[in-house]
């Protein structure tokens, strides 16, 4: 095996911990993990080794953007003098030719000079400009490789920079859109749920080959098309009250993922029998783009009345809630449910709670 190299996963924030396991349960990499969160929440970063193939790490369902680290700093003035700093950083950053290296073997050479554009963002108080910020990079790359053409788009390496506080972390960009966006997504619908999240919700629900798996409030049908990528089941069973949703999914669906059932119906009456199902995965209405607050207080304790009818006895439920007060107390109405487990995200910019349940 060759020797390990430093990388860097994007990840939802608050799904560092499921991000991790997805890794480390899929491929050989060298523990401990660093997490860095951008103050504003808009990324968690992991910063782990690993010695295998970098292709390998498109393959990841949980994590949004992966990339090479190419240099870092812990110790950014947060002054004018920062950006020089920054500069010398990103141009004598001991792991920068080897991240090079790695990157071509995901995005091979073109013909003639190299092209790079930089993508910068920082959070925190500083003295400069987040396109100062951009432009010391631009020049730091520049210094280390002359050879290198900066171009504003279509370029064949892209440097994302990110300043937190006086932490500066800098990579070479491997995944492409598609990692985070998914190909499959032909339809889409307002306030669609990222598919990373959905995929860390199928793993949280610990799949089964044998499991029946229900998405009551399916949408475009995102978390049963994760699930069918992620792991073997016996059935899926998905469906939506709009009409409109019910169309996207069975066009992102098309004729994969067999067996499966979509359907029009109302997920506080379902057309199944008792304990038909092994596990429920869905997205709750968060009251906002989707139903409101007061209708939720009513609509929430109704669809877990029905939900405990279909599920087995030993069934998970991972639910996703914009509300979690309103969650907890109607879980907390059924003596056989259990709150196994309550995790804090980000989602889209809206603080959300995934909870798994267990009957």
């Amino acid at each position: 095996m060759s020797r390990s190299s430093y990388y860097i996963a994007h990840v939802v924030p608050g799904l560092e911990g499921v991000a991790e396991g997805e890794i480390v349960s899929a491929l050989p990499v060298d523990r401990p993990f660093r997490v860095l969160r951008e103050f504003d929440d808009r990324t968690s970063m992991l910063i782990f080794r690993y010695a295998g193939s970098p292709s390998a790490l498109l393959a990841l369902g949980t994590v949004e953007d992966v990339f090479t680290l190419a240099a870092e700093s812990e110790n950014v003035p947060t002054s004018r003098a920062g950006l020089a700093a920054i500069r010398s950083a990103v141009a004598r950053g001991p792991v920068y030719a080897g991240a090079v290296d790695r990157a071509f073997l995901v995005r091979p050479r073109r013909r003639g000079k190299t092209t790079f554009r930089v993508i910068a963002r920082k959070s925190g108080d500083h003295a400069f400009r987040r396109v100062d910020l951009q432009k010391a990079v631009e020049l730091g790359v520049l210094d280390r490789l002359p050879s290198w053409r900066l171009v504003e788009d279509d370029a064949q390496i892209e440097v994302w920079a990110s300043l937190t506080g006086s932490h500066l972390v800098v990579g070479l960009r491997l995944s492409e859109s598609s990692m985070r966006q998914r190909d499959y997504r032909k339809a889409s619908l307002p306030a669609a749920l990222k598919p990373t999240v959905a995929r860390a919700m199928v793993l949280l629900s610990k799949p089964q080959d044998d499991d029946v798996v229900l998405d009551p409030m399916c949408g475009s049908g995102t978390i049963l098309i994760e699930r069918a990528r992620a792991a073997r089941y016996r059935l899926l069973l998905g469906g939506d009250l709009d009409e409109a949703a019910v169309m996207a999914a069975r066009e992102n669906i098309g004729t994969r993922y067999k067996p499966i059932e979509i359907h029009r119906w109302d997920a506080r009456q379902l057309p199944l029998e008792d304990d038909s199902v092994s596990a429920i995965i869905t997205n709750l209405p968060f009251g906002k783009q989707i139903g409101t607050p007061a209708e939720n207080r009513a609509l929430y304790p109704a669809l877990l009345a029905e939900w405990v009818r279909v599920l087995r006895a030993g069934g998970r439920m991972v639910l996703l809630t914009g509300d979690k007060a309103l969650l907890t107390h109607s879980v907390q109405q059924h003596p056989r449910l259990t709150i196994a487990r309550q995790m804090p995200v980000i989602v889209r910019g809206y603080r959300a709670t995934l909870m798994v349940v267990t009957l």
